[in-house]
């Protein structure tokens, strides 16, 4: 089976916003996401006759990723967390009792704070919808990988918003 590769404009078209909430997930400058996604296309651009059309979106993200790793890796301080000293709520009914009008943003300022590879698991799979097998190629990671790291990544999250739900709550 041959996939039909689509024309390089209109991948872009369809995947700037992607890209670059993707960029500000792992940038959270929105200066430096510009700059990296612009480096993105030029390198997607130069690169689009080797690529067989299989999955343009993770294929983008995967050279974004790796343009992220070569330009900025050394200079973000990227936060560390020890799991075990997270306090998880029950899972049991936490997603449906957040009340999203009073959290809104604050999710997706918990998901920039989580260290980069849980918040880019939890970026592509919950945010973006991409599927396991997507997000795996997107990373360059095996499909385990993606998944252990989507659980870690929404274990931090459940802590972090617990945390920020109680900070909205009145006294």
């Amino acid at each position: 089976m041959t996939v039909s590769k689509p024309h390089f404009a209109a991948v872009v078209d369809s995947e700037l916003p992607v890209l670059y909430r993707i960029a500000m997930t792992l940038t959270r400058k929105p200066e430096v996401a510009e700059d990296l996604v612009s480096q993105t296309l030029y390198l997607g651009a130069k690169n689009w006759v080797k690529f067989d059309g299989a999955f343009p979106r993770s294929w983008l993200i995967q050279i974004l990723r790796n343009e992220f790793a070569r330009l900025y890796r050394q200079k973000m301080n990227r936060p560390t967390v020890e799991l075990d000293s997270v306090q998880e709520p029950s899972e049991e009914g936490f997603w449906k009792a957040i009340d999203w009008s009073l959290v809104g943003e604050g999710i997706h300022q918990e998901v920039q704070n989580l260290p980069e590879e849980y918040a880019l698991a939890v970026s592509l799979c919950d945010i973006e919808e991409l599927s396991y097998e997507e997000a795996a190629a997107a990373m360059e990671v095996p499909l385990g990988t993606v998944r252990s790291r989507l659980y870690r990544g929404r274990k931090l999250l459940r802590a972090r918003l617990v945390r920020h739900l109680g900070a909205l709550a009145p006294i």
